[in-house]
C-alpha cells in the first residue's frame, strides 16, 4: 500500500521556523514511500533560501521528488532570470527538472512548469508531454501513474497552463490516475475528466496547501497524506488526508476516499 507525502509551497524565505521541526516529525509518523514537494520551495529564489530548503529535504527518510515553482525562479534580478533561470535550484536540490520516479506499485512523472518567459502562470512543451507519453508507456499496467506540477492541471481555473490540453491529452491515454500540484495555497480534492480522442477518463486532481509559509491566503498551514490500497485496477482505493497544525503538532482534518474503476477514479460517498 504506497503511502505519499504531498507538500508545496513551502518558501523557505517566508516560512514559519516553528512548524518546520514537527512537520518533519509528523511526515516520519506517516511512514511514507514518497514524499513530492510540488515547487515553491523558496521564496525569491536566493542561494540561502535554497540552502534551507536543501537542509530540509536531507532530513528526509524517504525518496523526494520535487518541481519547479514559480516562487524557485529569481524575480528581481531579470540577467539571472533570463539566463540562468534554475541554476540554484539545480545546484542545490536536483539536476533534473522533469523527474521520473518509479517505486514499487507506483510511477510519478513531475514536470517543471516554469519557464522563465512567464512570471507567474505556466508551460508545458511538447517534449514535456513526450515525457509522460513515455515513462508511462513502460509502466507496469496496475502501478499508479501520477504527474506532479507546481501549477495545477486540472480544474482549469484555478492556473493558467499553456499546452494544457495536450497534456491532458497525453493523461488520458497513459491512464494517469492523480494529478498533484500546489501553487493555490489552498487545498482541494476532486474527480477531473481527461479527455483524448475516443479516450475518457477520470483521475483525481489534488492541490495542497501551503505547508509551513506564512502566505496561507487564509486557509490553515496544511499538507496531505495519500494512501493507496490494491493496485490501480478495479477495486483499488485511494485515501486523502489533510493534516493541519495544532498546539502539540499535526492531526487530521479531513479524509476523503475514492476508488478506481474501469474509467478511473471516482469518489466515494461520505459516510453518514
Amino acid at each position: 500500500m504506497p503511502v505519499i507525502v504531498h507538500l508545496s509551497d513551502i518558501h523557505f524565505g517566508a516560512h514559519r521556523a516553528e512548524l518546520a521541526e514537527s512537520l518533519l516529525a509528523d511526515i516520519a509518523s506517516t511512514s511514507p514511500d514518497l514524499i513530492v514537494i510540488s515547487g515553491d520551495l523558496t521564496q525569491r529564489a536566493r542561494r540561502r533560501q535554497f540552502e534551507q530548503a536543501r537542509a530540509f529535504i536531507d532530513r528526509m527518510a524517504a525518496p523526494v521528488l520535487t518541481v519547479v515553482g514559480n516562487h524557485d525562479l529569481p524575480l528581481i534580478n531579470l540577467p539571472r532570470r533570463f539566463l540562468s533561470e534554475t541554476r540554484r535550484y539545480q545546484r542545490h536540490i536536483t539536476q533534473d527538472l522533469d523527474p521520473v520516479i518509479a517505486l514499487p506499485g507506483l510511477v510519478a512523472v513531475g514536470l517543471d512548469t516554469m519557464p522563465s518567459w512567464r512570471w507567474k502562470a505556466g508551460h508545458v512543451s511538447p517534449r514535456q508531454v513526450s515525457i509522460v507519453q513515455n515513462a508511462f508507456r513502460g509502466a507496469p499496467l496496475e502501478a499508479w501513474r501520477l504527474l506532479v506540477t507546481h501549477h495545477p492541471v486540472l480544474p482549469a481555473h484555478l492556473a493558467g497552463l499553456v499546452g494544457r490540453d495536450q497534456l491532458v491529452s497525453a493523461c488520458a491515454e497513459a491512464g494517469v490516475a492523480v494529478l498533484l500540484s500546489g501553487h493555490t495555497h489552498t487545498p482541494s480534492a476532486g474527480v477531473v475528466d481527461l479527455h483524448a480522442p475516443g479516450v475518457h477518463r477520470r483521475a483525481l486532481a489534488l492541490v495542497t496547501g501551503t505547508a509551513i509559509s506564512t502566505r496561507t491566503r487564509g486557509a490553515a498551514n496544511a499538507y496531505e497524506v495519500i494512501q493507496m490500497e490494491g493496485s490501480m485496477s478495479e477495486g483499488g482505493r485511494i485515501t486523502v488526508e489533510i493534516r493541519e497544525p495544532t498546539s502539540t503538532g499535526w492531526s487530521e482534518r479531513r479524509k476523503s476516499h475514492f476508488r478506481y474503476t474501469s474509467s478511473g477514479v471516482m469518489a466515494e460517498p461520505e459516510p453518514g
